[in-house]
């Protein structure tokens, strides 16, 4: 589990630490100067680095990013010695050289995306670090707009100049205050809450689990992540027993496919998933099954490592689909007739090839259980280690 809550960390990073040293830069120099600024704000840069290293090292080059940005706009206010006043105004020429940055950063968002993608590993997503990081960005350029053309419009009112200006200058800093609070709190939150939803191991291609990511992250991702799947084709007698996949199937709408589909979650074994699923929707316990092969297909929105189970069904087994899937029992004949219509998913197409070179159909005896397979043995130990 701990584990689980470090690489839910990594996925949804908190952006405020991002621009901490930029706030810090920022309110030290409109209250006490650049110089001042420079001595407090570069040390905690540093401090910063050092512990995003250790703490979130593999997201280390993300912050660096950020780090870069920061220096590179506190090197370029620092010229402002250089500009005469009448150019610029001094009071606020690091929220004009923020502002710059902010919108090179909004209008080449996604040559950024792409850059960090290639720097970062396939491991982590990064969906959910560039949502919350772009609400960040937006949130303060309106604000940084919005106090730069409210100090002007002050300077040029003639009327209790610094008064107002004071007043905006309190106003705009607790407002920047407030909201750094307030998103480290959300993000908190959205911490706590992934913590319960479903989350499903990413596995290499010879299905050792690397990583893991949150279930509707993976779906919408723009990468493919590899899961582990269950698959369990129920046989008797030489039939096999299929379901006709609703509308809403990811990957096999409207298509026949095998009555058990399923990720392996992070807190499951391969041989639990398979029980568990089986038992859930047949009320079915304590029933013979055995593990048969593995194959890997690339579907619509992820790449499938999926694990073949068999189940030769004893006459006291009873199946009834608590869902409104059809179903039906499918002969040799019958798939074989149809198997070029495009009734049949590609997972089935597949396993129904593994199914005939294994010879169970026509003797419909399952001896060999799935535990007596190392590969399953494997896999079952790296799930435990992830939680």
């Amino acid at each position: 589990m701990e584990k689980l809550r470090k690489h839910i960390k990594d996925s949804i990073f908190n952006p405020i630490l991002h621009f901490t040293p930029i706030l810090l830069f920022l309110i030290v120099d409109d209250f006490f100067g650049m110089n001042v600024a420079w001595k407090v704000a570069f040390p905690f840069t540093l401090i910063l680095l050092m512990y995003v290293f250790f703490v979130f090292n593999r997201i280390v080059v993300w912050h660096l990013i950020f780090t870069f940005i920061f220096v590179a706009s506190a090197l370029i206010a620092a010229c402002e010695d250089f500009l005469p006043p009448q150019l610029v105004n001094h009071a606020i020429v690091y929220e004009l050289v923020l502002i710059f940055f902010f919108v090179v950063f909004l209008i080449f968002r996604s040559k950024i995306h792409a850059l960090v993608l290639r720097l970062m590993s396939n491991l982590i997503p990064m969906t959910n670090n560039f949502n919350e990081l772009f609400k960040v960005i937006w949130f303060f350029l309106i604000v940084l707009v919005f106090y730069v053309v409210s100090f002007e419009v002050i300077s040029y009112s003639g009327h209790n100049v610094k008064a107002l200006q004071q007043m905006f200058l309190y106003f705009y800093v607790g407002l920047l205050f407030f909201f750094s609070i307030y998103e480290i709190l959300r993000i908190q939150l959205i911490r706590n809450k992934l913590i319960l939803e479903e989350w499903w191991p990413i596995v290499n291609n010879q299905g050792k689990i690397i990583g893991s990511i949150q279930q509707n992250t993976s779906l919408h991702d723009q990468r493919k992540y590899q899961h582990p799947v269950v698959r369990l084709l129920f046989i008797d007698k030489g039939m096999i027993f299929l379901v006709k996949k609703s509308n809403e199937s990811h990957d096999a709408a409207n298509l026949w496919d095998s009555t058990i589909s399923k990720h392996v979650r992070m807190d499951e074994t391969v041989e639990k998933s398979v029980e568990n699923i089986v038992e859930d929707r047949y009320n079915i316990s304590n029933f013979t099954y055995m593990y048969l092969s593995n194959y890997t297909i690339e579907c619509k929105s992820e790449i499938q490592y999926s694990f073949l189970f068999v189940s030769c069904l004893q006459t006291e087994y009873k199946l009834a689909i608590q869902s409104d899937e059809q179903s039906k029992w499918w002969t040799q004949r019958q798939i074989d007739e149809n198997f070029q219509t495009g009734i049949f998913s590609e997972n089935f197409k597949i396993e129904y090839e593994i199914l005939k070179r294994s010879g169970l159909l026509e003797t419909g005896v399952c001896e060999c259980n799935c535990r007596l397979k190392e590969v399953i043995y494997n896999q079952s130990s790296a799930l435990r280690e992830q939680n």
